[in-house]
């Protein structure tokens, strides 16, 4: 690495973990994260319960098995290869091959874990990083599809991925062969970055055919994994890898996909992180376009182009060259120094009382009561809401049948920006709400 993990205490990395206070991380932190992650049988959601009842590796591999078992809920083969761990995990060796081949181990802890991960119910414990990932990063588009791409799927991969590259977004795929060998290529091309998730090792490039790109993917951004770095691609380690591959973006875009497949788990892992999801359209009569379309029809936006892409997405996730580029493209109304005629229509077609502030919502809007009202007559006939996390809960009880401005859901739900976006999107993709006019949304009534 350009930092050797042992002088890490000379430039202090900190987090903020929920409750967990600030805290600096040290070297034998890293080796202990190391080497609870090696430990066979525990895996991202283990390691969560760990740390959240212990508050770091290196207390739950010092507990006694009978406080993993009742603490932590760990079953006592694993609680024993946790206590062993010690005498039978040489993590230190890992780390100085890491250091000795310029990987980085980037732990929860660490101030260089991607933001978008940290976020997830279940993020990686820790990463390896060939290459860097950078704060560009954060505006990135996931694109994926079919290893059996076509001449059609091959030549919309490749034009759409090299659009949102020279656009400014980071293009995150999984190196496999057809679709995502044709985003990495594409967006190398356009002298852009881009990141590739493995299923195996970072050390142990897979499939064969990909070493030459994943050399140039290394040089221009970053190949990364959850796994030790020697280790060989196992199938099972795919679909996990594919909830990194959506959760470093802000969107999923798929191109050509069967109705089962690597793509669709992606893209429905895209849909419970909160994510946008895109589809490009393709031949009726092709069975790589069954997938595509079946997501177009449970609310995907549907793709094109680029620009398809850029104005499905809030503009806290666009790159901010592209947002001011996207912005001054939008008419201006004469006299108001540079407002434009959207933002001026979504005020005026915003419903107002006499005293000027937007009506509230009546009791009977609200999520409980079109639950227990939905049979009444004085309430619209609306089909069942689908399961609802409690943030999707207090955006869908902030609106009702009249828009509700965008802006209006951050102050009255006290989430963050990014958060009340990124929810809208997934309840879109659930058909719980919809878009209108200007930044404001409103229930779907279908």
């Amino acid at each position: 690495m350009n930092e050797s993990i042992e002088t890490m205490d000379r430039a202090p990395l900190y987090v903020e973990r929920s409750s967990i206070p600030l805290r600096k991380l040290e070297y034998r932190e890293v080796v202990d994260d190391v080497m609870l992650a090696c430990v066979d049988g525990v895996g991202a959601l283990t390691t969560q319960r760990l740390l959240q009842c212990f508050g770091s590796a290196t207390a739950a591999l010092n507990a006694k098995e009978a406080e993993l078992r009742e603490k932590a809920r760990v079953k006592e083969k694993v609680a024993r290869k946790i206590c062993e761990a010690r005498g039978s995990i040489d993590a230190l060796a890992i780390v100085k091959f890491c250091e000795e081949n310029d990987i980085q181990i980037l732990t929860l802890a660490d101030v260089r874990y991607p933001e978008r991960l940290r976020e997830l119910d279940n993020p990686p414990p820790l990463l390896y990083v060939r290459g860097r990932i950078t704060a560009a990063d954060r505006y990135a588009i996931s694109i994926v599809g079919t290893r059996g791409v076509t001449n059609y799927g091959r030549t919309q991969a490749t034009r759409i991925a090299r659009e949102l590259s020279e656009m400014g977004f980071t293009i995150v795929s999984g190196l496999a062969l057809g679709v995502d060998g044709c985003a990495h290529r594409a967006a190398l091309d356009a002298k852009g970055r881009t990141i590739g998730a493995l299923g195996g090792g970072v050390a142990r490039i897979y499939p064969r055919e990909h070493e030459d790109l994943a050399a140039r993917v290394v040089q221009s951004g970053a190949l990364i994994s959850e796994y030790h770095p020697l280790m060989e691609p196992l199938a099972g380690n795919f679909p996990a890898r594919n909830r990194i591959v959506s959760g470093l973006s802000v969107g999923v875009l798929v191109i050509e996909s069967k109705l089962k497949g690597g793509s669709m788990i992606t893209a429905r892992y895209a849909a419970e992180q909160n994510r946008e999801v895109f589809a490009v359209p393709g031949p009726v009569d092709q069975e790589t376009s069954r997938g595509c379309h079946a997501l177009i029809r449970e609310g995907a936006a549907l793709v094109e182009t680029a620009e398809d892409v850029l104005a499905a997405l809030p503009p806290f996730a666009v790159p901010d060259g592209v947002r001011s580029r996207r912005l001054s493209d939008e008419p201006v109304a004469p006299g108001t120094l540079g407002i434009t005629e959207r933002s001026l229509d979504s005020i005026r077609r915003a419903p107002r009382g006499s005293s000027g502030a937007r009506r509230k919502k009546t009791a009977e809007q609200s999520v409980p009561s079109l639950l227990a009202h939905a049979s009444s007559p004085a309430v619209k006939e609306r089909a069942p809401l689908p399961p609802l996390n409690d943030d999707e809960r207090k955006i869908v009880e902030g609106v009702g049948d009249e828009p509700v401005m965008i802006d209006e859901l951050i102050r009255t739900t006290g989430l963050p920006s990014s958060r009340v976006i990124a929810l809208i999107s997934a309840l879109e993709f659930k058909k719980v709400l919809k878009r209108c006019e200007g930044a404001s949304v409103a229930l779907r009534d279908d």
